[in-house]
């Protein structure tokens, strides 16, 4: 032991110990990437054991395509389409994206509820690893949709006519909206309090967003000041960039939306996810304190 000037004393370095120091960039980013696939694991087993929700998320869609396809047929088809089918499958994909927002958001609210998050928040894990295996959990589920929908619609008779390219390009368009509804989920289930308040919140609001779009309406059937809200809804450009990049028919419209709807189909989910993030990160920081 030292003696300082004040009277105290220090404690000298035993010998042969070695200096802590904080880990590299490197190991901050594989341990956050082995948290998160641990924690994304833990989801999946949740999603195993309680597998209602996700089956009833599934086969919704699945039975809304056969019913569209096969109960309306070729009757809302738009002029000059063949195949009702054709014009229908990229519209459905789209909304079951939008509605997998209130599964997100209700695990998030679930886990908040339960004061699993605090939990989580104390063990030595990366603090990113939590929001991140939600998001990782959720998009290999959005995966698995977008699979089986076009399965089930290439069942139907519906086709990709624009080859492999353009398929991996609309899927990716679909996937990008996705993971900005599903960060918006995360925000939104660390905003409400409980389960049940996300069903009675998120899914009125998700309701209109699929309903006042050109999905399977054009604007120029709506009233004059209710068409400008669908065409700009960013449904709308993802159900058309969808289409085109599949090569299946779309409706008319000579609207700048419509026009340069892969421009607004990359640009807002991407400013969506730039934007409710970083909220979703501090929200998550704040549960404890």
């Amino acid at each position: 032991m030292t003696t300082t000037a004040l009277g105290t004393t220090t404690p000298r370095p035993q010998a042969g110990a070695r200096p802590t120091h904080r880990p590299g960039r490197a190991g901050r980013v594989r341990k956050a990437w082995s948290d998160t696939l641990v924690l994304a694991h833990r989801n999946a087993r949740h999603m195993a054991r309680d597998p209602f929700e996700p089956i009833i998320a599934i086969t919704m869609p699945v039975m809304m395509v056969l019913l569209f396809g096969y109960v309306f047929g070729n009757v809302m088809a738009p002029p000059g389409a063949e195949d009702y089918r054709s014009f229908l499958v990229p519209a459905m994909v789209a909304m079951v994206m939008v509605y997998g927002v209130g599964g997100t958001a209700s695990g998030i609210a679930r886990d908040t509820d339960r004061d699993v998050m605090s939990r989580f928040r104390s063990m030595p894990m990366s603090p990113v690893a939590v929001l991140g295996a939600r998001v990782l959990t959720d998009m290999a589920r959005a995966c698995v949709e977008v699979a089986l929908l076009l399965a089930v619609g290439f069942a139907m008779g519906w086709r990709a006519e624009e080859g492999l390219g353009g398929s991996a390009a609309a899927v990716g368009v679909l996937l990008l909206f996705r993971l900005a509804l599903v960060w918006l989920g995360v925000l939104l289930g660390l905003l409400l309090p409980t389960p049940d308040s996300v069903s009675m919140i998120v899914y009125p609001l998700v309701f209109p967003l699929t309903v006042l779009s050109t999905s399977f309406v054009p604007s120029s059937a709506m009233p004059t000041w209710l068409a400008p809200v669908a065409e700009w809804n960013p449904l709308s450009a993802v159900v058309t960039s969808t289409r085109d990049l599949f090569g299946n028919p779309s409706l008319p419209s000579d609207a700048w939306p419509a026009e340069n709807a892969l421009l607004l189909a990359v640009a807002v989910p991407l400013a969506v996810v730039v934007a409710v993030t970083p909220l979703a990160v501090r929200r998550f920081q704040r549960l404890s304190r």
